[in-house]
């Protein structure tokens, strides 16, 4: 006899698992109302034990949604974004929502390139990680006027009236600095980017530092690289010393800028930590260097976990009413080997 076939689970099968009513099932699939924590994670158990799917090709007929989100990133091979794109996934996955990528290369031509063709397209939800410049500001009007639901995570930040996750980049500015002068250190190099949002915010949390330290700020110590690459810190070290500027301490803004500096100072017998402590920024290099960086790390995946949270109750048929959400998330002090107490107080 031929093999009896598996019956499809129903939403009716998935209720009578979790011992809820269908309406909470709904919810819980479509995130268009609150339910309890508890509910939620009944209902997701259920969901899995039957391997339920619902049918999105009739939903989204019904309903007029394509189920399906787009996330637009500059640098699809940089770690930062990977984080944020698994948090999305964990989210809306569940939710049997459908995650594209688009990359951009930092470049307004190709942003609006991948931008007609979401808009076409009529994704439910857009996530954007971008940069600063008058195009992306009239990107995000684009899709606003279209009436698409959007969250940034990261990057622009001078944009308003548009939900958005972001770093506390000054409080880490603030934690890194303030970490190396727990050590003793008094002459800290600040290594940021020109033209940078973010390295500027992460240079005022430095400036508080020493500040609230009563250190006096020397300029010689605020030095700005042409980019966050590794090739740029590693050149703005190798300036800096042979220029004789004295120092025991560098804060990184990036971690790409920390793994060029620790190159610089190891190709000139500088040894980290002993001679340098080096703090980075980001994480993404936190366990790839020798010695193991100490760093601030940025809970990107929680990022786009957050940013997933709030698109899918915009995208949902009931709405949250209100403002704009604006999330400041913490980056976190992970203490490894680039750093030591201070030994000497200059190179």
């Amino acid at each position: 006899m031929p093999e009896a076939r598996k019956q499809t689970s129903t939403i009716k099968d998935v209720a009578r698992r979790a011992n809820v009513s269908v309406a909470t099932v709904s919810a819980v699939i479509n995130h268009n109302r609150f339910v309890s924590n508890e509910l939620v994670e009944r209902v997701i158990k259920a969901i899995q034990e039957l391997g339920y799917r619902p049918n999105r090709i009739a939903q989204g007929l019904k309903k007029r949604k394509s189920f399906s989100l787009v996330y637009i990133i500059p640098d699809i091979t940089n770690p930062i974004f990977a984080g944020v794109t698994r948090g999305i996934q964990d989210v809306m996955e569940r939710l049997c929502y459908n995650v594209s990528i688009y990359n951009t290369d930092f470049s307004d031509k190709k942003l609006f390139h991948h931008l007609t063709t979401t808009l076409e397209n009529r994704p439910d939800g857009i996530v954007l990680s971008a940069w600063h410049s008058s195009e992306i500001k009239r990107a995000v009007s684009l899709i606003q006027e279209l009436g698409i639901p959007l969250v940034i995570v990261h990057a622009p930040r001078n944009i308003e009236a548009v939900d958005a996750v972001l770093v506390d980049e000054e409080k880490g500015g603030f934690e890194a600095a303030s970490y190396l002068l727990e050590l003793g250190h008094r002459n800290i190099v600040s290594l940021g980017v020109m033209n940078s949002t973010t390295s500027f915010l992460r240079e005022q949390g430095y400036r508080r530092a020493l500040k609230q330290a009563n250190i006096p700020i020397s300029e010689e110590f605020i030095i700005k690289s042409a980019s966050f690459s590794s090739r740029d810190g590693c050149d703005s070290i190798y300036q800096a010393v042979n220029s004789g500027i004295k120092f025991a301490a560098i804060f990184a803004h990036s971690d790409s800028i920390a793994v060029g500096a620790i190159e610089a100072l190891n190709r000139m017998g500088l040894r980290v930590p002993e001679v340098v402590s080096v703090v980075g920024f980001d994480g993404t290099y936190a366990f790839s260097t020798f010695p193991k960086l100490t760093t601030m790390l940025i809970p990107n995946r929680e990022m786009g976990k957050r940013a997933a949270e709030i698109l899918s109750k915009r995208m949902a048929v009931v709405s949250e009413k209100g403002g704009n959400v604006v999330e400041m998330m913490k980056p976190q002090l992970l203490v490894q080997d680039s750093t030591q107490r201070l030994i000497n107080e200059s190179l």
